[in-house]
């Protein structure tokens, strides 16, 4: 009885993932991150954008200063304002830290970019 429902478990689990209900979303280029942002944050109009390497994420700066992380969560995108997120830059590699509690660190593959939007953080 035990071995049937872990069996049908797995099986579960192989069909959602060939479905591909377990991949996280990639970002098309920095116009679609421009967008994304745009569209969930009232007012917010990007004029800049940086993707991350693995296009898993994007900062997108605003027009009135404000800088955006798109990022996926699950099967979707969720958007935050990261100005004053604690921010370390180690060999190309960004991560930010907000203050939201159960909003987890982001990691950006930003190469020779992270420093200069370190910088703008």
């Amino acid at each position: 009885m035990v071995w049937t429902s872990l069996f049908g478990i797995i099986t579960i689990i192989l069909l959602a993932r060939a479905m591909g209900f377990g991949k996280a979303p990639q970002l098309a280029d920095v116009a679609e991150a421009q967008s994304i942002a745009g569209n969930a944050l009232p007012g917010f109009r990007g004029k800049d954008a940086v993707l991350s390497d693995d296009r898993r994420a994007a900062l997108v700066a605003g027009i009135n200063g404000d800088i955006a992380l798109v990022r996926p969560l699950g099967d979707r995108w969720v958007v935050r304002i990261v100005n004053g997120a604690a921010v370390q830059v180690k060999e190309g590699r960004m991560r930010l830290k907000l203050a939201e509690a159960m909003f987890p660190a982001a990691d950006l593959l930003l190469g020779a970019n992270a420093e200069a939007w370190a910088k703008k953080l």
